[in-house]
């Protein structure tokens, strides 16, 4: 019988993401804040790793009593503002937020690059026991593909591998962002690319321009 770390769908994560680094660990009291809003499984690999980075900063796990404020800030005045069961768990290395609704998923990913917010209704109509949510995060992690959590520039060319190496590795509140926003004519170039604190970089993109919702087929 085979010997997992965690399980087979987080190890075979790991095994092509690499160990984490910059671990921060997550207070019991958070996991308690979060019982009734997040499934059991996150609460294993927070005990055992903490909010941490993974690939060298392309994909994080995130505490998200942290990222509340953000979340609340980009969903104020959509229709997910009254929405008490979203929670961020992790984001990418471009500052996309990935968000779980209890007994659903992932129902939203957030783009602050393009101010939209993704919306899988589909997702949003699970209705999952525990031991399906469970599963369902299982999956979120081991089918995380580093090419689709990579920014491509206006050739279609990864950015991440360049920005690493031209930047430096990001911190566990940094990002890479654009200097110049993409609607006021920046390029989608590694020379348009900086190391930004992330809080920051968001609420400039919430500022600038309203977020459009797009709802995916």
């Amino acid at each position: 019988m085979t010997n997992y770390r965690f399980d087979e769908d987080f190890d075979y994560f790991i095994e092509k993401f690499g160990e984490p680094h910059d671990s921060v660990p997550i207070p019991e009291s958070v996991i308690e804040a979060y019982r009734d809003k997040l499934p059991e499984q996150l609460f294993v690999y927070w005990r055992a790793l903490g909010a941490c980075g993974f690939h060298n900063g392309l994909l994080w796990m995130v505490n998200p009593a942290e990222y509340q404020d953000l979340l609340d800030m980009w969903l104020d005045g959509t229709s997910f503002e009254s929405r008490t069961d979203l929670s961020v768990i992790a984001r990418n290395a471009f500052g996309y937020f990935y968000v779980w609704s209890k007994g659903k998923g992932k129902v939203i990913t957030i783009n602050p690059n393009l101010n939209i917010v993704f919306f899988n209704p589909e997702n949003d109509a699970n209705n999952f026991s525990n031991s399906e949510e469970d599963f369902d995060m299982r999956c979120f992690w081991a089918f995380s593909n580093a090419k689709f959590l990579d920014e491509t520039d206006e050739s279609e060319k990864p950015l991440f591998a360049r920005a690493l190496k031209k930047l430096g590795q990001l911190k566990s509140d940094e990002i890479y962002g654009y200097k110049h926003r993409l609607a006021l004519g920046g390029k989608e170039d590694l020379s348009n690319l900086d190391i930004v604190k992330l809080e920051v970089y968001h609420n400039i993109a919430q500022q600038m321009e309203p977020p459009q919702i797009i709802t995916l087929d």
